[in-house]
């Protein structure tokens, strides 16, 4: 069951989830809003640890938060992908269009480190030879857009197989 916890946390609910942690029970990572509200968790008491797909689900969804999915708008200095969308699907996949890539393989996010609002982002394309072209950047709140993402374009190195930079890019939700 989900439950929210505000900020503003008791003394006596840390030492509540301290000793139950203690007591061997298994209490997953947190997922902190983008916009740095509430965080959200998943525990179970009652001395009955999450079972392996439960824990898989959690963390699934919490690298997929259904606030980034739905469509951006990008433009990018890497040629043919300079105007473009990006459509980010609640199931982790990714769709497109541009002249450099032709579908794509998926996304990802997690929380900016630091405790810094909002979440680190990366969206990976294939191009028309099967090649993975990442974008990979932050969100934030924009007063004027509302989310925004920015970042760098990667590509393998056609020397190495090894992530380059081939571009930066800028992107808002539709």
């Amino acid at each position: 069951e989900p439950c929210r916890a505000s900020s503003n946390m008791t003394a006596r609910a840390l030492l509540l989830a301290f000793l139950a942690v203690g007591d061997g029970l298994h209490v997953p990572r947190a997922r902190l809003s983008p916009r740095g509200g509430a965080v959200s968790c998943v525990a179970r008491f009652g001395g009955t640890p999450m079972r392996p797909e439960e824990e898989e689900t959690h963390a699934r969804a919490a690298e997929l938060p259904s606030e980034l999915a739905g469509g951006w708008e990008v433009r990018s200095s890497y040629s043919g992908a300079e105007e473009t969308w990006v459509e980010l699907l609640p199931d982790g996949s990714a769709e497109g269009s541009a002249r450099s890539f032709s579908r794509g393989r998926g996304w990802r996010a997690a929380p900016r480190e630091g405790g810094k609002v909002g979440w680190r982002l990366t969206v990976t394309m294939e191009d028309k030879l099967s090649s993975p072209l990442t974008f990979d950047g932050t969100v934030r709140e924009d007063e004027y857009v509302g989310l925004s993402y920015s970042g760098r374009v990667l590509a393998p190195s056609k020397r190495t197989g090894q992530p380059a930079e081939v571009g930066e890019f800028r992107a808002w939700q539709r």
